[in-house]
């Protein structure tokens, strides 16, 4: 068991409400204006929009400035979302909206 010192806390990260809601509002316009489908196999996504729905080409956290670009989002099955998180490379329609994206923000 270890033992913490006198006076350390363990201290939790602070959830953002504000960043949250802004990130479930940019989701939801992203939602609003396309078809509820998979942009890499076509399957339908259903009528909720699901956080896991929405994959970030661009890592957000690595690229800031498009973090609320929706031009960075595409539409995944989850299956398909877990599958870019474990290989990005492997769809070839995330890797050819990264390639724009890499050109529009000059990486």
């Amino acid at each position: 068991m270890i033992k913490r010192s006198k006076g350390f806390k363990k201290t939790r990260k602070p959830t953002d409400k504000e960043s949250l809601n802004k990130m479930r509002d940019f989701f939801l316009s992203i939602w609003s204006k396309r078809r509820h489908y998979s942009e890499v196999s076509g399957t339908y996504l259903g009528s909720e929009p699901l956080s896991v729905y929405f994959h970030h080409i661009l890592l957000k956290e690595r690229h800031q400035e498009a973090k609320f670009d929706e031009e960075n989002i595409i539409l995944l099955s989850f299956d398909e979302h877990q599958n870019c998180h474990s290989d990005m490379y492997r769809y070839s329609e995330v890797n050819r909206r990264r390639e724009l994206l890499k050109i529009k923000y000059e990486i």
